[in-house]
């Protein structure tokens, strides 16, 4: 496989090529519609939620905006982007709700203006190196509101990724001002709930 130049120069995340080598064949190459492992997580995070509704929900990494569909029925406003354009356009015709705005940016650095209160990092996270983590964790820290929710949730099996499931979760437990509220170790995969705690 041809690497893209981009790869070289973006120290954050798991290499660009990778997903568009991935999409180049296959507009849906986890089965997110189709996998049980999928449609159970997915239902296991909504549960997870701790409150009923949210004012508003930003999920990096939407993809086909499986997730963003259960997610536009708990949040008045949904952001939700992935930076595949042939993605986000699949997205945005699924997902075509008043309430839910796709766009096209890249995760970590993107975050919407203004603030909200439900960040959900589903199998995203472990995708960055330690700096990009890191400038997640910042990002987090500027528009997440006191009083509101990160979920992470990240499939457990070997990868090649930058980071595991686990590592993400050691890294949110130990960054202040977050309070774990919730905990789900599940054979394939992890999920925690934290709550932020400081302005």
């Amino acid at each position: 496989m041809k690497h893209d130049p981009h790869d070289r120069v973006n120290p954050l995340t798991h290499r660009r090529s990778y997903f568009d080598e991935m999409y180049r064949t296959d507009d849906d190459p986890w089965s997110f519609q189709t996998s049980w492992y999928e449609r159970r997580k997915r239902a296991i995070t909504l549960a997870a939620l701790p409150n009923d509704r949210y004012r508003r929900c930003v999920e990096p990494g939407c993809s086909l905006g499986m997730l963003t569909e259960g997610l536009a029925d708990r949040a008045a406003e949904v952001i939700a982007f992935d930076f595949v354009p042939d993605v986000v356009a699949l997205a945005r015709r699924r997902v075509d709700r008043a309430n839910v705005t796709i766009c096209e940016a890249e995760f970590p650095n993107y975050w919407p203006a203004a603030t909200g209160d439900l960040v959900v990092w589903s199998e995203v996270a472990y995708y960055l190196s330690d700096a990009g983590l890191d400038v997640a964790l910042r990002g987090l820290d500027r528009w997440l509101d006191r009083g509101g929710h990160l979920v992470a949730v990240h499939y457990t099996a070997r990868t090649d990724y930058p980071q595991t499931g686990q590592q993400v979760a050691v890294r949110i437990d130990q960054h202040p001002g977050l309070q774990r509220v919730t905990t789900l170790v599940d054979p394939s995969f992890e999920l925690g709930v934290w709550e932020r705690t400081t302005d």
